[in-house]
């Protein structure tokens, strides 16, 4: 299909804003790359230069070795899938599909035969006379995806298509989008702020954050080693925990007291860090088993999500609350007093002033690379 290169992108508005600081990144052919942030963070802004509807300030973006900037959107075949769904409420399902190809003036009977055939891929074949009225929420991101394909461009980009939809909805359509893209082999670009659904479609996450894009890796690469504060609490779900801690040496002192191993021995002086521990890699002790290093804790909050339970736990010397993923047939009550035992092969340093990881990321983990 298509690959594609970000050198510097940069967008700044003529009030001065810049919603884009020169991001860098490379697209292999055929991969699905999940940009993923909160609000406002310019992941929408990113896509929308890519498809050429927003104009870029300086940098490079290149399709198949060919540059893009100046070109316009019909120039460039690539096709956007809106959250809207971007629907001509007048037309049928089968004109809202042909449209794009009516446009270029394809034969009618051609233009036909390439519907019915993407109709059958997504499952709208029995609906092709229906006007989006009729239809669900579902069928119409289905027949914004078919206007998409039949058009059989070099890439694909999605811009948050499933926000609209419940959440049974989400994951079913994720899991089509998910079948469809790799059944056709296409490029793609997925903008979603839903971390969920970035993690389970992502070949590739690009986290972004401020205009700046924070790390690029396989959705577990960013999960086991995020680069910074912000990509560790927003890969993960419940929140990784952060702990005030002291580094000395080769151990951590929380204010509570306790002492753990630490993963990254000092190289000087005694100094603050951010001790990033997340909810699944903190266990219950049995009453009575408790060691050193355990975690002295009084709940407060329990979650019961039927496989597991969310134990929201006071934790002395610290501000927020420390959340642990449970068995759910554990009997965890408000109140109760408990021991837990941090994994101490899971455990994550970052810089309180930087937010930064205090020790080196593999080279999967750095800025704009290729999966391995």
């Amino acid at each position: 299909m298509a690959t594609l290169r970000l050198s510097a992108l940069r967008k700044t508005y003529p009030n001065g804003f810049t919603a884009l600081h020169g991001a860098d990144l490379e697209i292999a052919d055929g991969e699905l790359i999940v940009v993923v942030g909160p609000s406002g963070c310019g992941k929408s802004t990113l896509l929308r230069m890519l498809a050429g509807l927003e104009s870029i300030s300086d940098g490079e973006l290149v399709i198949d070795d060919r540059r893009v900037n100046e070109l316009e959107p019909a120039q460039r075949d690539v096709a956007m899938v809106f959250q809207n769904y971007a629907l001509y409420p007048h037309m049928s399902v089968a004109d809202n599909m042909g449209y794009a190809l009516k446009n270029r003036r394809v034969p009618k009977a051609e233009r036909r035969r390439k519907v019915e055939e993407t109709a059958r891929l997504i499952g709208l074949e029995d609906l092709l006379d229906r006007r989006p009225k009729q239809l669900s929420g579902g069928q119409r991101q289905r027949v914004a995806m078919g206007r998409a394909i039949v058009r059989e461009p070099r890439v694909f980009l999605f811009d948050e298509p499933l926000s609209n939809l419940d959440a049974k909805l989400r994951v079913q359509m994720r899991l089509e989008i998910r079948r469809l893209q790799k059944r056709l082999g296409v490029t793609a670009v997925y903008v979603t702020h839903d971390q969920v659904e970035a993690m389970t479609l992502a070949d590739r996450l690009v986290v972004m954050n401020g205009g700046r894009i924070e790390q690029v890796g396989t959705p577990m690469h960013l999960y086991e080693r995020p680069a910074s504060r912000f990509v560790a609490g927003f890969i993960g779900s419940p929140a990784m925990n952060v702990l005030d801690a002291r580094l000395e040496g080769d151990s951590l002192t929380l204010p509570c007291g306790t002492r753990l191993a630490s993963p990254v021995p000092s190289p000087g002086e005694a100094k603050t860090v951010c001790l990033g521990i997340r909810p699944e890699h903190l266990s219950v002790v049995p009453e009575g088993d408790a060691i050193d290093g355990d975690l002295s804790v009084r709940v407060e909050l329990v979650e019961p999500l039927g496989a597991d339970t969310l134990v929201h736990a006071r934790l002395e010397g610290q501000d927020d609350p420390v959340v642990a993923r449970v068995d759910g047939i554990r009997a965890v009550a408000e109140g109760d007093s408990l021991a837990l035992r941090p994994d101490a092969g899971r455990l994550h340093l970052f810089d309180p002033e930087t937010g930064q990881r205090l020790d080196p990321l593999e080279p999967e983990c750095q800025h704009s690379t290729f999966p391995a």
